[in-house]
């Protein structure tokens, strides 16, 4: 049903770095960027309804995830947003890590992302920022200033996983595995001895 292309990572760090290096697997079609230390579970599938809002308005999309705890917004990139409708927002600007008091929003953008191929050269055309890195932030930015429009989708009936460290990657295994059709009862019945036997 797939082809799949593996492309090695060059260049300095920053998650603007690894999209850079998939230029040459693009063939100037708009796509899809999932990271894959976090993801979400959600009914419809996240990409799914951020297709649906590409399809709609066009521009760039990107996943937006609302965070609870104030002291966690320095790890993303926050949104500043105006109301379109729904649970889409357009983007006014995102703040890559910011500290929390000076966070615009609670709306994390990151995760998943609907680019066109233009934002190649928007990340060619960037400097290291932060901690030497090529920000993807930066070059969204950049292609939002030539007036690409800037959408986030707030996922709909869904739960955030950030699977980044070795205990949230477990729990995540864990309770996807809990629900999963084929696994789920047996796991159960594993995981309930296990506790018995300690």
């Amino acid at each position: 049903m797939a082809n799949f292309i593996y492309v090695r990572q060059k260049g300095p760090y920053g998650n603007g770095t690894p999209v850079l290096s998939a230029e040459p697997v693009i063939d100037g079609e708009p796509f899809a960027v999932l990271w894959g230390d976090e993801f979400i579970y959600a009914e419809p599938p996240r990409l799914q309804q951020m297709i649906k809002v590409h399809e709609k308005l066009g521009g760039i999309v990107i996943s937006g995830v609302k965070i609870d705890k104030k002291e966690d917004l320095k790890r993303y990139g926050i949104a500043d947003l105006e109301p379109v409708e729904g649970n889409v927002y357009k983007i006014k600007s995102i703040v890559e890590k910011p500290e929390p008091e000076e966070a615009p929003s609670n709306i994390a953008t990151h995760g998943a992302y609907i680019l066109p191929p233009e934002i190649f050269a928007a990340l060619r055309a960037q400097s290291p920022g932060k901690g030497g890195e090529i920000w993807l932030t930066g070059a969204i930015n950049l292609l939002k200033s030539q007036g690409v429009p800037l959408y986030a989708v707030e996922i709909e009936h869904a739960k955030y996983y950030d699977t980044g460290n070795k205990l949230e990657y477990m729990k995540t295994a864990i309770e996807l595995g809990l629900k999963h059709p084929e696994i789920g009862a047996d796991l159960r019945i594993f995981l309930t001895d296990l506790l018995k036997s300690e």
